[in-house]
């Protein structure tokens, strides 16, 4: 994200080391998801681009998160199942 975030929006890089846990990963997903909110982005005054790349990387984040869960279920399902 720090590759199309402006520097203002005040996103900071996120280290693989942080990643390990699901809790984590929610962790820091929620902070990028209330960076680039496109209502809290609207907020603080950003111009057009920066609304419409917050409002493109918004959305996703959400499917790549629900991505995730998706895999997730299926690894525990296949592999551990009941």
């Amino acid at each position: 994200m720090q590759y199309v975030l402006w520097p203002e929006c005040g996103w900071q890089p996120v280290s693989l080391t942080d990643l390990i846990t699901g809790a984590s990963v929610k962790k820091v997903y929620r902070k990028a998801t209330l960076c680039i909110h496109p209502d809290k982005v609207q907020q603080k005054g950003a111009n057009l681009q920066q609304k419409y790349i917050a409002e493109k990387v918004f959305d996703l984040l959400k499917v790549c998160f629900q991505y995730l869960h998706c895999v997730l279920f299926l690894f525990f399902v296949l592999f551990f199942p009941c």
